[in-house]
């Protein structure tokens, strides 16, 4: 092993994620996909049609190992032709809402890898074949089968590479997949092995968005990797490699194009379907059962092989106070790896727990929780997601009535209007202009208003969820996802983990929080305190844009913006976050005790706040027709005049408010923290936030004029990444208004 050259490894990896064709894609998984039209299964129940195609699937994909690969397993993919390309386009258009009713997995998911590492693949189907001795019910003994089934699917997949791997003389990669396919893992790399070889199964053959949350890698293989150095079986250099070619392995699997805010004429957003642009979580850090830090020798490789010019992938490190100071050279290891813009992300562990604990959570269930997807929060293995996991219409004949079917399909409720947040403080502020009793109107009634509609709302969403989740335990075992077989929670009760989970949660995102804040410190400011405009004047020339009112354009930008560290804009900040923290809570709070039901308060927003803005009008704050809103928890752009510390202190108010979720991109020109004095004040600057109770962060180091220069001449700039919201993007691949809006981030207007 120590004879790989690494470097052959991620320069491969580098260069697909850059080269590789933006239309690339695996044609081998969409034609058996596609043979599935004639298939004698359309009768059989889901679970059994799921196993019959991934079985199909997995005997049919190509095995290609590389003389330089140190783990096995890659999907083939590759630029389509004419006839594939059409293939492609026919079967995304046609058949891909058939294929959800087989495929039910969303991504956005973890599996129970401690246990996969505990007992391998033979151990689960085990588990599996136990389940199905016991179980009486029909429906049940079809879930136990076909996951029994996927398992072996599995397992022979694994086998498959391991004949390949020995016709090419490397008996080494044979007997180590054999190891992991008749038993649990017993070294350090077989178990990387194990976990990569399930990822890459999810993530290129099973669900239509892998975003996957990849384990607490360096709390569950610990153990494995302290026992492999004591023998002398392992050295730190080996392990080094085998992570180094694990992190290599996720960009291979990667598509090309932007993640979410793109055009149908690039496949890779063309419907999501087929291909791989999501990200992967890998957590490192946080709290153990017993409240002690996990931070170990395997914490500190993990960081130390974080490649920045890697997408995935994202590295999540769960921040447990006093970090910093305990482990200064792992804390500067990862501030470096930040400044390089490394697909990097850092949350504090404590403030995560200390709201599940608010919402209602026993201390032992708190420890293990994980972020997924852009961000979004999950209390661990023993959760299911409700949007994310099969719903009650993807379940046959689970419904009563006509009018029940019709109630449970509607869309996801992520907003009560359209445009969210800001539509409904405007629509607040248009009440309240309307109102004959000008003169007793204070900024108490604007903050009444907004939260009123708030709590109809969340009532609403509550409500629905309830019932959602009532109809699908009607039958529990009628779906079965692959994220089930890897549950242990689903294989214990043979039941999908959308009914059988201990939790469930659905996101309640506080969106383009700052636009709301700084419009509510505008209204308060012009109409309340210094009573320069009246509040029908002020939504007037909102109504025209600021055209013919470049006056109340001036008096609204001179306001206080959150993120400048004023008395006033962190006052109505954290108001506005503490406010809907508690509502969400506390209208959750029986909901969880009776069912287990509650909503994540979170700022979040991803990239709505560019398709919502471009749909709205202006606001207060002085933001002008069809622009973008604010992003996540991140102050509007432009609003930072007291530049890092100033937004850090405007942070630090709202972070203990009951939030799980934060999303703060910190855009900062590389030459503000060059060379070693850089990368200290850097790390102190980061290394007080979090120690202060910061709740994320995220970097992008770059500066404007590489952003304009990429812009100018993409080819010569296919490398330059940006820190978008919970994954990184290849800046020449994200849309005109993605690339404008993160230009805006760096200072452009």
């Amino acid at each position: 092993m120590c004879g790989f050259d690494l470097s052959k490894n991620v320069d491969e990896a580098r260069d697909a994620l850059i080269n590789k064709p933006l239309k690339a894609t695996a044609i081998e998984r969409i034609r058996v996909c596609d043979d599935m039209e004639s298939w004698d299964c359309a009768e059989l129940p889901q679970p059994l049609r799921l196993a019959r195609l991934l079985t199909a699937m997995l005997s049919r994909v190509s095995i290609p190992i590389e003389p330089h690969d140190l783990l096995v397993g890659r999907s083939v993919e590759r630029e389509l032709n004419e006839e594939e390309e059409a293939l492609y386009r026919s079967f995304a258009a046609g058949n891909a809402k058939e294929m959800r009713h087989v495929l039910l997995d969303s991504g956005h998911v973890a599996y129970d890898w401690e246990l996969l590492v505990k007992v391998g693949l033979q151990g689960l189907k085990s588990l599996a074949q136990e389940g199905l001795k016991q179980a009486s019910d029909p429906e049940k003994r079809v879930f136990y089968e076909a996951m029994i089934q996927i398992h072996q699917a599995v397992q022979d997949y694994a086998l498959r590479y391991a004949e390949h791997a020995n016709q090419l003389g490397r008996a080494d990669i044979a007997e180590r997949l054999r190891r992991i396919v008749s038993g649990r893992p017993e070294s350090f790399i077989d178990a990387l092995q194990l976990l990569w070889l399930v990822t890459l199964v999810t993530c290129s053959y099973v669900t239509l968005n892998p975003t996957l949350v990849v384990g607490r890698l360096d709390r569950i293989l610990y153990p494995l990797y302290k026992s492999d150095l004591e023998a002398g079986r392992l050295t730190r250099e080996q392990a080094r490699a085998a992570i180094v070619d694990y992190y290599c392995k996720h960009n291979l699997n990667m598509g090309r194009g932007e993640h979410q805010v793109g055009d149908w004429t690039n496949s890779t957003t063309f419907l999501r379907v087929f291909n791989f642009d999501s990200p992967q979580y890998l957590l490192l850090g946080g709290s153990e059962r017993d409240g002690s830090p996990v931070e170990n020798e395997l914490t500190a490789l993990f960081v130390e092989c974080i490649e920045p010019s890697f997408k995935n992938p994202v590295v999540i490190f769960r921040f447990t106070e006093g970090f910093s100071k305990r482990q200064p050279s792992v804390w500067r290891t990862l501030m470096e790896k930040a400044l390089g813009s490394a697909s990097l992300m850092i949350y504090h562990d404590g403030r995560v727990i200390e709201t599940y604990r608010r919402i209602g959570f026993p201390l032992e269930d708190c420890w293990d929780h994980y972020q997924f997807g852009c961000n979004w929060p999950n209390p661990g293995i023993h959760s299911a997601w409700m949007q994310g996991t099969p719903k009650s219409h993807q379940i046959k004949g689970i419904y009563q009535s006509e009018e029940e079917r019709v109630a449970m399909t509607r869309s996801y409720l992520r907003t009560r209007s359209a445009c969210g947040w800001p539509e409904d403080m405007m629509a607040v502020l248009e009440d309240l202009a309307g109102r004959e009793d000008q003169e007793s109107l204070s900024i108490e009634d604007v903050y009444h208003g907004f939260f009123t509609r708030m709590s109809e709302f969340i009532d609403q969403k509550l409500a629905f969820y309830s019932r959602e989740l009532s109809i699908r335990r009607r039958k529990p075992s009628g779906v079965l996802t692959f994220a089930d077989c890897f549950t242990g929670m689903a294989i214990e009760h043979g039941e999908t983990m959308g009914a059988c989970g201990k939790y469930h949660f659905e996101l309640q995102a506080f969106n383009m929080f700052a636009t709301v804040v700084d419009s509510i410190i505008a209204v308060d400011t012009l109409v309340f305190q210094e009573r320069v405009l009246t509040l029908g004047k002020l939504l007037e020339a909102c109504k025209r844009n600021f055209e013919g009112c470049e006056d109340v354009l001036a008096l609204c930008r001179r306001c206080d913006k959150f993120g400048q560290d004023s008395e006033l804009s962190n006052r109505h900040a954290r108001r506005v976050c503490m406010e809907a923290s508690r509502l969400v809570i506390e209208k959750s709070s029986p909901y969880f005790k009776r069912e287990g039901l509650f909503l994540s308060p979170c700022i979040q927003s991803d990239t709505w706040h560019l398709r919502m803005g471009a749909e709205f009008g202006a606001t207060p704050d002085g933001r002008l027709a069809h622009t973008p809103f604010s992003q996540n928890c991140r102050p509007s752009n432009g609003s930072c005049r007291n530049g890092l510390t100033g937004m850090f202190n405007s942070l630090l108010p709202i972070c203990g408010d009951g939030l799980l979720s934060g999303t703060v991109n910190v855009d900062v020109e590389r030459n503000m923290f060059e060379g070693e004095s850089g990368l200290d004040l850097f790390s102190s600057l980061l290394g007080t936030y979090f120690e202060g109770g910061g709740l994320q962060v995220q970097v992008s180091a770059l500066s404007l004029s590489d952003l304009e220069a990429a812009r100018q001449d993409p080819d010569r700039h296919r490398d330059l990444r940006v820190r978008i919201t919970g994954y990184s993007g290849i800046f020449v691949d994200l849309s005109p208004r993605l690339q404008d809006d993160v230009m805006g981030r760096f200072g452009k207007s």
